[in-house]
């Protein structure tokens, strides 16, 4: 058994290391505009995190799998520039979204909402401004940036009121995904709202980077739950 836990480890931390190498490629890739390499490495990122949680989860939740799996899928519908490709990633970006926040409803036991309605407020409040003033935003974009935002909105929400309301914080990891995304999507909304004429010489890296670390921090999160519950049951 220990022998066991010693080589999961190893293939632990070397998907790790080359997850953040594939973000370290993305990156330099996204600095010198290589497009080839952006659109082949951004799914292995999604399939890494699923290979890395199947290898290293004893329970295996069905809703953090198909998360990833739809994590995948939206990466490749988003490598042909097309609008129907483009539509069809939207409905995944929301079907993935809406898998990660039934987790973490799940998980923590989420019954009363009203708190987590007061926290989804400010952001959305502050996501439907910065929409509102952008001058960048054609109508065919429009409607699923609202959507995004929602999406967002309540992810947050969720975070924020699990901060303030849950005396068992037991994993940091949670509120440090929460952070990380938030500020991914608040980099691409900037971008994509108000400076979609600039270059994307700085945006873009930091965004790759932002998205590398917050599914990594949930992934973290994930398995420290699952470690919490099991001692807990024990």
């Amino acid at each position: 058994m220990k022998i066991y836990n010693v080589k999961s480890s190893l293939i632990e931390k070397a998907l790790i290391a080359f997850m953040f190498v594939f973000a370290l490629i993305e990156v330099i890739a996204e600095l010198s505009s290589f497009e080839p390499i952006l659109f082949a490495f951004k799914p292995f990122i999604a399939l890494l995190i699923l290979i890395l949680y199947l290898i290293t989860s004893k329970v295996r939740n069905t809703l953090f799998i198909l998360a990833s799996i739809f994590l995948f899928i939206v990466s490749v519908l988003l490598i042909p520039n097309s609008s129907y490709f483009s539509l069809a990633a939207l409905a995944g970006y929301i079907i993935h979204r809406s898998l990660l926040i039934s987790y973490i409803i799940k998980i923590n036991k989420v019954k009363d909402f009203i708190p987590v309605v007061i926290a989804i407020i400010p952001t959305l409040f502050i996501f439907s401004y910065l929409l509102s003033i952008a001058d960048e935003i054609n109508t065919s974009s429009f409607y699923g940036i609202v959507i995004q935002n929602i999406v967002i909105s309540i992810m947050a929400g969720l975070v924020i009121s699990n901060y303030f309301m849950n005396d068992n914080n037991d994993s940091p990891w949670l509120y440090i995904y929460g952070l990380l995304f938030t500020a991914l999507y608040f980099t691409v909304f900037i971008e994509k709202c108000f400076l979609s004429t600039f270059p994307p010489t700085f945006f873009r890296p930091l965004g790759m980077v932002l998205y590398v670390s917050s599914y990594y921090a949930f992934y973290r999160f994930v398995i420290d739950t699952e470690n919490i519950h099991k001692d807990r049951v024990q």
